[in-house]
């Protein structure tokens, strides 16, 4: 530190040398904010500071800086320091050390879904903008999927084709089962296993195309970041079925236009590539010491869809979700939260009806889901890390859910509870672990292994 803010005037009411400030009883104007170390360019970090020349400069302000600079997960280290510029004025330097990475990366997927195999190409500040592009395809045993994306400073567009063929399995209690996500029961081909779930009342083939189009845009800021964003989407969907099941099922094009908020936290981010090359790591040092005080967070979405022949579907229906998360951290990253889920749909066809699985909030894995027209979940879960170092870390989570339909609680409703252990590496955006999930309904005990994604 050259100079403190102590130097500026003649009393000073508390200090803290992590960030080279004092702050004082006397308000201090910034005079200049100048920056070195980085590669992307100047006016994209002075976007995303709340700080400005002119405008004055609090214990707040520096840590929101600091926030806005760690969220952008571009940094390998930062800095921030400052100097008189006069009687009540300051200079602000910020030294922020970047750098930019384009890495193709093959990749290939056995598991839930079927198998798979691709290429994903992304980069990250190559036009110094701070921007993200990536491009990917995937073919599989169930079909194929290409998809490309852009982000920059909270602003997204995003394009998706994908191409998917499942065997489903619907049961006389109406629960159904896709055979993609289970293993067979030996190796003759069929799917007589599935009726180890219930009594099964038919097997069909169904087939999924979809086109989609999301463009996503902030509303409203917080140190630098979206505090509200909005996406507004168009999802071409046509399905097929077998003869005779079209109309049973909801075949046929269901395409619909949907506008999302968020607002709040955005919630566990996983770092991307960029961490292998130390780029987002500039925060290490906060990730992995001990909280003084407990932090709570929170965040929330809802999400309005319409189809109609306006958007070329078959089927004039409407689906609207609500999910609310909070979640209170304390200690060494120690973290409790609750999270609580509702959708309702009105004349929605059976395939565009909402699942007790993943799309109304559940993070286990079941044999078994139920389609109602209307769902609730809830859910809570605490995640204690085991160890944590510079290195990595190694976490356990315990989890409890249940999603059904309010209006038929007995025929709809899903509940299970799990347990996943995984260490992530922070140079390494795949963590390594495994999870089980057990089904009071169904009794059954799905466990699943994986290098990448989340338990």
């Amino acid at each position: 530190m050259n100079k403190t803010f102590g130097s500026l005037i003649a009393a000073a009411a508390f200090c803290i040398p992590a960030y080279a400030y004092c702050g004082a009883e006397d308000p201090v104007q910034i005079k200049t904010i100048s920056f070195s170390g980085n590669r992307v360019s100047e006016k994209t970090l002075r976007e995303a500071i709340p700080i400005h020349e002119g405008g004055q400069l609090t214990e707040k302000d520096l840590e929101g800086t600091y926030q806005a600079l760690y969220s952008m997960r571009l940094f390998k280290t930062v800095a921030i320091s400052t100097h008189s510029a006069g009687a009540g004025l300051a200079d602000v330097h910020i030294a922020a050390k970047d750098g930019w990475y384009l890495i193709p990366m093959p990749f290939a997927v056995s598991g839930q879904g079927g198998s798979s195999a691709g290429l994903f190409l992304v980069s990250r500040n190559v036009f110094k903008k701070a921007e993200s592009v990536s491009v990917s395809g995937a073919i599989g045993s169930a079909g194929g999927a290409a998809a490309g994306f852009f982000e920059k400073d909270g602003r997204s567009l995003a394009i998706m084709h994908s191409e998917r063929s499942a065997e489903e399995g619907v049961y006389t209690d109406g629960g159904y089962s896709s055979a993609q996500n289970m293993r067979k029961a030996d190796g003759t081909g069929t799917y007589d296993f599935l009726s180890e779930f219930g009594t099964l009342d038919s097997m069909y083939k169904r087939r999924k195309q979809s086109n989609t189009i999301s463009a996503g845009f902030p509303l409203a800021r917080r140190a630098g970041t979206p505090a509200l964003s909005a996406a507004l989407s168009y999802n071409g969907e046509k399905n097929n079925y077998g003869d005779g099941l079209k109309e049973r099922h909801g075949g046929g094009r269901a395409s619909s236009v949907s506008l999302a908020l968020n607002a709040g936290g955005r919630g566990e981010k996983m770092d991307d590539l960029g961490v292998i090359f130390g780029l987002g790591l500039a925060d290490l040092d906060r990730r992995i010491e001990k909280r003084t005080k407990t932090e709570n967070n929170w965040r929330g979405s809802i999400s309005i869809a319409k189809a109609g022949s306006w958007t070329g579907s078959d089927y004039a229906f409407s689906k609207t979700a609500l999910s609310v998360e909070n979640s209170t951290v304390w200690g060494r990253s120690n973290r409790f939260s609750l999270r609580g889920a509702a959708a309702v749909s009105a004349n929605a066809p059976e395939s565009q009806l909402f699942a007790t699985g993943r799309e109304t909030g559940l993070i286990g894995q079941y044999a078994r889901e139920f389609r109602a027209p209307r769902l609730t979940s809830l859910g809570a879960s605490f995640a204690k890390p085991l160890y944590t170092s510079r290195r990595g870390m190694l976490q356990a989570t315990v989890f409890a859910e249940a999603a059904f339909d309010p209006a038929d609680h007995s025929a709809t409703a899903q509940k299970g509870a799990g347990f996943s252990l995984y260490y992530r590496f922070w140079r390494f955006p795949l963590p390594l672990g495994f999870s089980q999930t057990y089904s009071f309904r169904d009794r059954n005990m799905q466990v699943s292994a994986a290098i990448g994604g989340r338990f």
